[in-house]
Order: C-alpha cells, then structure tokens, then sequence
C-alpha cells in the first residue's frame, strides 16, 4: 500500500506555514495618522488623533472627539443615532456618517506611509 504523504510533503506543508505565519507578522500597520471632517461634503478640518490628549469639536450638531489614536463620534442632534454607533475609529480607511447632520469623518493617512505608486 502507498503512503498517502511523504516525509518530503509535510516538509512543504511546514515552510508553507511558516511563511505564511511571517507574511502575517510582518503586515504594514494599518493604522491611521490624521482624521478628516466633512461638513457638506466639504473638508472642514484635519486633525491629528495621535496625540495623546483628546480634543472635542462641535459642528452642525455633532460632536466628534479626537485623541490617543482614534476619533469617534460622541453626540449627534440626529433621531436615530447611527453616527454615534459607528463606535471608535482608529484604522486607515474607516468612517462614521451622520448623514442627517451632513458631517463624516474619515480616517486617513498623512501622507508618509502612503504608496508611492498603486497598479491595477
């Protein structure tokens, strides 16, 4: 009777593993530098949520929140609250929109660890 995998197989399988367990530690980090209000669909302000202290800003009654690596939408004047459910945002790419109140916020990069170039 054949064996079904040999000692050569599982070796394979094993640096398969291996690589795969690296690639995943050494991910780029996902993270955002700097968040970006929205009021109308026009920029309204930049702001860095790195810093260690939080800030509050209010506008078109929303109150966003900005600080220790995340921005988050506190209190809106809108009925169903779905902004304010959104929860905390920290990583590229994430937003929270409170659409009766026109506002949105997204996270961005500031530019230093975006790609120099994208294909496809």
């Amino acid at each position: 009777m054949k064996k079904l995998f040999t000692k050569w197989d599982f070796i394979i399988i094993l640096i398969c593993l291996c690589l795969s367990v690296l690639l995943f530690a050494l991910r780029p980090n996902e993270n955002g530098n700097e968040a970006v209000i929205r009021v109308d669909g026009k920029e309204y302000k930049t702001v860095d949520i790195n810093g260690a202290d939080t800030d509050e800003i209010t506008v078109n009654g929303v109150t966003v929140v900005y600080g220790g690596g995340e921005i988050y939408i506190k209190d809106s004047s809108c009925r169903d609250k779905i902004c304010v459910n959104a929860g905390h945002l920290s990583k590229k790419g994430q937003s929270a929109v409170c659409a009766p109140s026109r506002v949105s916020v997204e996270i961005k990069n500031n530019g230093k660890n975006a790609p120099r170039a994208v294909t496809g």
